[in-house]
Formats: structure tokens, C-alpha cells, sequence
């Protein structure tokens, strides 16, 4: 039977509804986005149930497997390979007491007065952090016969720290291999070399549960190290948060939210980092070091796909309350949906980035969401149009709420601009509904962005006045506009220009410097009375049409 590994996939998708969350929520997103993508793929021989371990060197660099695999190993100590195998066997199924059985005495006696199955634990933690035994290399014969030195022992490998070191050897005794005497005397030494002497002393239980080959001791300190570096995160997140919102920290910009935001993913960066770093102290195994290194670095691409749309969300809330105070209530829906729509993409390319690391191949998968994609645009074309045309109308701030406009001869005011389409009062008073993307492609005229009113007025005057007359009058008006606080003096003109079929025509171009259409009116209104009483006292009078008609007789013909 193989040394069988675990392998297990679990997964999570956390959305949060808003920035604004109470800590129970983020503390479930923050075990979420530590402990779920630990997805690890670890593999197991089914064939043969033959589990290939690999030597390691005390620097855990890996090894060249042996070509040629030998067959299961037995549970038995009749050879070092079966003594080995059977070793860590027990160990795994937490059978410690058997497990120090396979330990020879040092004749002075168990080393420092520990108990064998404490030496055993140890001696378990210092195979599976510095050297990873591969069976394949090692003697499945009786006698150990190619593998003994002079001594008659079986070399394992040489575990050298800082401060001592030892060499894992097996001796023969009555017929059955242990670890030699020499090799169980510096356990304790070396072990509390590398620094987990200590983690023999906790109960049984914290070692022997184990999940991805990582313990439950390991486990506990590697979120115990998560909460804290998230904690630490969410604690400058909602400080920056609160300092933005109370007004302390405007002056920053786009620059107090976006740290508000990234405080949080970053607090999740740096407690990975802390756990890579925390893998010495916490005794990890080769294997399960693998296991970290890649449930890490698929969390590190959920955590990042979280903080861009952390600072996606982020803006997106700072350009409604911008767009709120404009007046522009109605950007707010399409903003929204803009948000929602890149954070599905953010999520989807992270969870695919995720997925790639344990080698799936999502090439089809990705094959078949684009031609869903494409099917799904193609079907909603129009919607999007209006979707699209209605956010370039918002962009290019064409129109706003109030606005009095000309669209294609019919005036009215802006009263919605909406996500699929724009409501305009008319003069009539009805409601006269345009589709944003019939808006957008159309030619508006913004009537209530006019600064001045413009006066274009042609009198015919009767084919009686007479010059002096004409001068007069044509003085008098210009003198009139010109002067009048009202107008723009520089954009009078007044001409008499042309002589028509039944009057003399007088041209009057002036800008009346007002925006109010009421105002305009009634200053129309003053003019006009004001022209006519200028024409009435230089004895003229407005032409009318008529028509002259001359008769004549023709004379008799002469007989």
C-alpha cells in the first residue's frame, strides 16, 4: 500500500453587496480568500499504489528519481526499504508508540531522558523538512546488500544545519533493520536546530490531523497568521475610509479612496508573505511547502482580482456622488452597471488565472464563453446601443435635465435622461420619448444654452416717402438700439436695402443681450411700439400690398 496523499478542491465566491461591511463578513471573506483557494493537486499512483518519495538535500532541492521502480514496500522490517516505509506509515496513522519501536537504543539510554515516542515525532519532522526519502533508492534486500558501508549500516542521507547535524543510518538487529543508535541520539539537538523540538511537545491530535499534508497545528498558525495581517489591512482601510468621508483627508483626491480600498487585499499580500516566511518556524514538510507555494500563489490571484475590483467599486462610488452633484442622477444606473460588468471580468480572468495554475486547461472553456459572448451581443445589439448611446449623451454632457432643445423641429425640455432612452417635454405638453442611440446619431439644438436673443426684423414703408424721410427714420431706429441698455451695440444694423414690389425695405439686425425668453419678449414688444411711432412722426407709413392698374382707350381706326 503507497504512502496515499489526500487531494481535495474546494472553492468560494464571496460578493459583497458594499464597501461598508460589518467584521463578521470580513473576516468570512478573508477565510474564504485564504483557505478555499488552497486548491491543491497533489497526485497519487493508482496503477500501482506506489508513492514516489523524493530525496531531498538539507536545502530541499529535489533529485533524480530512479528509472527503474521497484515494487510496493512491505509493512514489515525485514529490509530497510519495508523498515523505512513502515516507519511512516505509522507515523502518518499517528501510531507513535509502534512507530518508536523502529528505533534502536542508544546504549547510554533514550537521549536527555525523552521518552522514544517524542524521538520518533521528531525524528518524523526532521525526514519530512529536510529529507524527503525517495524508497525507490533505497535496499529492499534482507541483508542490505550494495548499500552497506563499512560499518554494516545503510546511509539515508545527512541532515547539517548551523548548530549540528546528523546522519539518518539504518543497522541490522536480530534479523530486522531500526535507525541506528548514533541517528537517534542527535535527534533532539537537531531538531531543536531547525526549530521544531517544540512541536513534539504539543498532544498528539495537532500533528496527526493533517490536510494537504500540512497539520492542524501548522494550519492554526497559518491562519492565525492570515487574521492578523488582514486585521491589520482592514483596520487602515476603514481609518482612510472614515478620515475621506468626514472631509480630513480631501485634499488627497482619488488618493485616500483607492488606499482605502487596497488596504485590505494588501493586508492579504503581506500575510502570504508572512506564511512563506513562517514555513521554517512551522515545521512544513517538502510536500506540503509544494502544497502552500501553489494554494498561495492561486489565493495571490483571487486576492488581486478582489483589490482591482475593490478599486473599481471605489471610483465608480466617487464619480456618482460627482455625477449626483452635477445633477446627472440618471449616469448613476449606467455607472453601475459598468461596475457590475468589469467586476464579473475581473473575477472571470482571475478565476481562470487560478485554475491554470493546477493545470487545467481552459482553452475551451474560454472558446465556448466568447462565441456565448458574441451570440449574446449580437441578440442584444440594440439594447446595447442605447446603452452605449446613452452613456456618450451623459460623457459629452450634449444634454441635461432642463434643457430646451430642437430635435428634428420639435422643442421641448429634458425631463429623464435614462439608461435606454431620453423623455422630453414638448410645448404641447406631451411627452415625446427618443432611444439614446436615435439621440446620439441625430443633430440636437440646445436652445437654452443661447446667451443672447437675436432681433431680425424687416418695415416696408409706402412707396411715398420720400428720402429726407427714409434718412430719418432709418437715423432714429439705429440711434434707438444702439443706445438701449438691452442690446449690443456693436451688432446693430439697420439698412434700408431693398425696394420691394409694394414698400421700401428697412433691414434691423441687433442681439438683445438677455437668456430669458420672457424678457426677450417683452423687449420686442417695446421696440416694435417704438418703431412705429418713429415712422408716425416723420410722416411715413408702413406699405401694405396693392396693385396700380392704368387704363387706357385705344383710338378709333380710320375709315
Amino acid at each position: 500500500m503507497a504512502l496515499a496523499l489526500t487531494s481535495f478542491r474546494m472553492a468560494c465566491a464571496v460578493k459583497r453587496a458594499n464597501l461598508r461591511v460589518n467584521l463578521p463578513a470580513n473576516l468570512l471573506a478573508m477565510l474564504c480568500a485564504v483557505l478555499f483557494p488552497l486548491a491543491l493537486a497533489m497526485q497519487v499512483e493508482a496503477a500501482t499504489g506506489n508513492l514516489e518519495l523524493v530525496a531531498t538535500t538539507g536545502e530541499g532541492e529535489k533529485s533524480a528519481v530512479a528509472e527503474e521502480k521497484l515494487g510496493p514496500p512491505e509493512r514489515n522490517q525485514e529490509t530497510p526499504r519495508n523498515a523505512v516505509y513502515d516507519f511512516l506509515m505509522l507515523a502518518r496513522e499517528g501510531n507513535w508508540k509502534a512507530a518508536s519501536a523502529h528505533l534502536e537504543a542508544p546504549a547510554g539510554g533514550w537521549p536527555e531522558g525523552e521518552s522514544p515516542e517524542r524521538i520518533a515525532r521528531a525524528l518524523k519532522t526532521i525526514l519530512d523538512t529536510r529529507l524527503w526519502i525517495d524508497l525507490d533508492t533505497v535496499s529492499d534486500e534482507r541483508t542490505g546488500e550494495g548499500d552497506l558501508d563499512a560499518d554494516g549500516r545503510v546511509s539515508l542521507g545527512e541532515v547539517a544545519t548551523e548548530d549540528a547535524s546528523i546522519e539518518i543510518n539504518l543497522v541490522r538487529s536480530n534479523d530486522e533493520w531500526y535507525f541506528a543508535p548514533e541517528t537517534v541520539a542527535a535527534v533532539p539537538a537537531v531538531a531543536r536546530s531547525i526549530g521544531s523540538w517544540w512541536t513534539t511537545a504539543l498532544p498528539a491530535f495537532f500533528s496527526d490531523v493533517r490536510l494537504a499534508e500540512i497539520e492542524l497545528w501548522q494550519w492554526i498558525g497559518l491562519c492565525g497568521i492570515a487574521i492578523v495581517g488582514v486585521l491589520a489591512g482592514m483596520f487602515v482601510s476603514r481609518t482612510l475610509r472614515s478620515g475621506a468621508d468626514s472631509g480630513a483627508l480631501r485634499g488627497l483626491g482619488i488618493v485616500a479612496p483607492t488606499i482605502g480600498a487596497l488596504a485590505t487585499p494588501v493586508g492579504f499580500l503581506l500575510s502570504f508573505i508572512a506564511m512563506r516566511l513562517a514555513e521554517g518556524w512551522l515545521a512544513l514538510s517538502i510536500p506540503a511547502r509544494e502544497n502552500l507555494s501553489l494554494g498561495l500563489r492561486a489565493a495571490t490571484v483571487f486576492v488581486i482580482a478582489w483589490a482591482v475590483v475593490r478599486w473599481i467599486r471605489a471610483m465608480s462610488l466617487l464619480l456618482e456622488k460627482k455625477l449626483e452633484a452635477r445633477g446627472i442622477s440618471e449616469a448613476v444606473g449606467i455607472v453601475r452597471i459598468g461596475r457590475v460588468i468589469a467586476a464579473a471580468l475581473v473575477y472571470l480572468l482571475g478565476a481562470s488565472a487560478a485554475l491554470q495554475l493546477f493545470g487545467l486547461d481552459l482553452s475551451a472553456v474560454i472558446a465556448g464563453l466568447g462565441i456565448g459572448t458574441a451570440a449574446l451581443a449580437l441578440a442584444s445589439q440594440q439594447t446595447l446601443g442605447n446603452l452605449f448611446g446613452g452613456a456618450s449623451v451623459l460623457a459629452d454632457r450634449v444634454l441635461k435635465p432642463g434643457d430646451t432643445v430642437n430635435l428634428g423641429g420639435t422643442i421641448g425640455t429634458v425631463e429623464r435622461i435614462g439608461i435606454r432612452s431620453t423623455q422630453v417635454r414638448t410645448l404641447d405638453r406631451t411627452l415625446l420619448v427618443v432611444a439614446n442611440s436615435d439621440l446620439a446619431q441625430s443633430r440636437v439644438e440646445k436652445m437654452s444654452e443661447r446667451d443672447a436673443f437675436r432681433l431680425s426684423a424687416v418695415l416696408g414703408l409706402r412707396y411715398e416717402t420720400t428720402a429726407a424721410q427714409m434718412r430719418g427714420i432709418v437715423g432714429d431706429i439705429r440711434t434707438l438700439l444702439e443706445n438701449d441698455a438691452m442690446v449690443d451695440a456693436t451688432s446693430v444694423r439697420v439698412h434700408f436695402l431693398v425696394f420691394n414690389n409694394s414698400s421700401l425695405d428697412i433691414d434691423i439686425k441687433a442681439l438683445i443681450q438677455t437668456e430669458d425668453a420672457a424678457k426677450y419678449r417683452e423687449t420686442l414688444e417695446r421696440f416694435n411700439l417704438s418703431f412705429m411711432e418713429i415712422i408716425a412722426r416723420h410722416g411715413s407709413g408702413f406699405a401694405f400690398p396693392s396693385q396700380t392698374v392704368y387704363l387706357a382707350r385705344d383710338s378709333a381706326p380710320r375709315g
